[in-house]
């Protein structure tokens, strides 16, 4: 009798313990005033993971977590504002979050190579982001294969043909970039993503020029004015805008007075 009431109470222990071990390891979920990010890489375990706050010019370090075995972490942040922010393992590899307050950000991928393998869930306004990224990441690997090819073919003299077509290939994806960028700005002109696009560079060149381009700039300018209003990363950018713009004024101005080709009152040539 005794032994039976000894096992009883024990396996009981055992259950409480266990209920009490997974309460403990519950995911956690964003307040109102919260932004959670929830994550789970591979090849993370025993791996330092960064979290850091992009303010549309620089990268700022916040906070960090080391990774157990089962490959899992947490952030929690209490922002004043939505904004950017970065998750990485490697310097310049990473994932790029957009969050706002209320949200609970689930990150999957590979922390090896995290930039071409993050996933997200949980947030409106990275989801948007992760369209584009995600047809980036496609062209992006095209442009690794022409690198590797015209890296191989660069001494042959034989070859002027093939690097004639390969920099025509090149020009055809920069082209197909660009319009993929367009498209999403104009689908997204409110949205904070839409800042990370129109200064997105592709192979190192931007897609955007900020007078050539200057509707695009000023059409995110109206956007976010109206679903960010008083969000400092669209304070920032609102003022750029107005810089541009002075800029191209200065530039009418000036070609005003001096038509392209004509020499300077002040200039003179030597006789």
């Amino acid at each position: 009798m005794m032994e039976n009431v000894k096992s009883t109470i024990v396996w009981f222990l055992l259950i409480l313990v266990s209920v009490v071990f997974v309460s403990c390891k519950k995911t956690p979920k964003a307040g109102a005033d919260e932004i959670v990010i929830n994550g789970k890489l591979t090849n993370s375990a025993g791996k330092v993971i960064w979290l850091s706050e992009f303010d549309g010019k620089s990268m700022h370090r916040i906070d960090s977590a080391y990774v157990e075995e089962n490959e899992s972490f947490s952030f929690t942040i209490k922002p004043k504002y939505a904004g950017f922010f970065i998750v990485s393992s490697h310097k310049n590899d990473n994932a790029f979050l957009i969050g706002n307050k209320g949200e609970t950000i689930m990150l999957t991928g590979d922390a090896e190579h995290l930039s071409s393998t993050w996933n997200a869930r949980g947030s409106a306004e990275t989801k948007r982001y992760l369209t584009y990224w995600n047809v980036s990441r496609k062209q992006l690997k095209q442009i690794d294969s022409l690198t590797v090819i015209f890296r191989s073919i660069h001494m042959e003299p034989d070859n002027l043909s093939l690097r004639i077509r390969m920099d025509s290939i090149f020009n055809a994806l920069m082209e197909t970039q660009r319009e993929d960028a367009t498209h999403f700005i104009n689908k997204n002109p409110g949205a904070l993503a839409s800042l990370l696009v129109i200064d997105a560079k592709f192979s190192k060149l931007p897609l955007f020029y900020e007078e050539r381009d200057i509707n695009y700039f000023k059409m995110i300018d109206s956007g976010l004015s109206k679903t960010y209003k008083g969000n400092p990363l669209v304070n920032n950018f609102h003022e750029r805008v107005q810089q541009i713009l002075k800029s191209i004024k200065y530039h009418q101005h000036n070609n005003r007075l001096l038509p392209p080709g004509e020499l300077s009152p002040s200039y003179t040539t030597n006789r």
